[in-house]
């Protein structure tokens, strides 16, 4: 049988094509840094060029996940299921979680005593997968076969997420959201919804919850990540490699760097990174696409994982696929709504 020769093309071109989303996050903290110039530049009198040049920066910044979700969603259905188009498919899902580990690494080098070295890792990472994934897709090795997981996994996964959303995550989200009102709202909501999660024996359970789902959700992503995908299930397991990262981040930065390393709270000014707000300082910038994802991965996953239920019960793909869209659109907007109030914007 002979192959023709398009088809051979083609997948040259997927095979180059394959590293994109790393050498795109190679330069994600060069972007950010552009981000932060162009708002001081704002700063300095130049308020219309600065506003331009911001817009333009911050759709570069979230270029790169964007460009890293469209490249997952290709290997989700690539006809080359080898060792490669996995690898591919692996490390786009990765680069998609640029904001969280990018984060996650400037935190853990501060606590080490290398505020600086988090740009050398950065470095060091994303070029060893750009090698990595130039070699394993110059080779045809086949993929290694993952067993589905058991069932009860996935349940269980959705039953604690289901309990966390609701006892914790929505009223977290509402704080942040009054914080559009004012600072001094956002802190009056804080203290009132600490009565509830920060008690003696629901704080605990909390992290107990959080940390399976982060393992739980490893173990799902793993399995789910060996077999081809529609753009849904895609969209599902990319914003559950984010919060993969995202969660043990936030947590590392809330319990150990803020209350055990800082020796301070957590509140307001701790996440708005101080009075400057987000874009008032080039190591808090980092912070923008970092929450703002970081809410939409959080909505858009568990409408993903809500589809899989509507289908489970047989409702329309075609409607569970709207009904998807919608949430993970409002969760764009409500991510706008709560990033606002850390960049120093408020309607008071």
């Amino acid at each position: 049988m002979t192959t023709h020769p398009q088809a051979i093309a083609g997948v040259g071109q997927s095979r180059r094509d394959a590293a994109l989303p790393a050498i795109a996050a190679l330069f994600y903290p060069l972007l950010l840094a552009g981000l932060f110039h162009s708002a001081e530049f704002a700063r300095a009198g130049h308020a219309v060029s600065g506003r331009i040049l911001g817009a333009l920066a911050l759709l570069a910044v979230f270029a790169v996940p964007a460009l890293a979700l469209i490249s997952a969603a290709r290997w989700g259905v690539s006809e080359w299921p080898d060792a490669g188009a996995a690898t591919a498919r692996r490390l786009a899902h990765l680069a998609f979680a640029s904001p969280p580990l990018f984060t996650l690494i400037g935190v853990l080098s501060y606590m080490a005593g290398w505020p600086d070295a988090d740009y050398f890792a950065w470095i060091v990472i994303w070029v060893a997968a750009i090698a990595w994934i130039a070699w394993r897709t110059s080779r045809s090795d086949p993929a290694t076969m993952i067993a589905p997981a058991p069932t009860w996994l996935r349940v269980s996964h959705g039953v604690v997420a289901s309990l966390v959303l609701i006892g914790f995550i929505s009223l977290h989200l509402f704080n942040h959201l009054a914080g559009l009102w004012s600072a001094e709202t956002h802190i009056a909501v804080m203290k009132t919804l600490r009565v509830w999660y920060r008690q003696t024996l629901v704080e605990p359970a909390l992290v107990v919850l959080m940390l399976f789902m982060v393992v739980s959700g490893l173990a799902l992503l793993r399995a789910r990540l060996a077999r081809s995908a529609n753009f849904y299930e895609t969209l599902q397991t990319a914003s559950g490699a984010y919060l993969f990262l995202y969660i043990p981040g936030h947590m590392n930065s809330v319990f150990l760097f803020q209350r055990a390393f800082i020796g301070k709270d957590s509140d307001f000014w701790f996440a708005s990174g101080g009075t400057a707000g987000l874009l008032g300082d080039p190591w808090n910038v980092r912070l923008l696409p970092h929450y703002a994802l970081g809410v939409w991965a959080i909505a858009t996953h568990a409408a993903c994982g809500l589809r899989q239920v509507m289908l489970a019960h047989d409702v329309s793909p075609a409607l569970a696929n709207r009904i998807t869209t919608a949430f993970s659109i409002l969760a764009a907007v409500l991510a706008i709504a709560l990033v606002l109030p850390l960049c120093r914007v408020h309607l008071l």
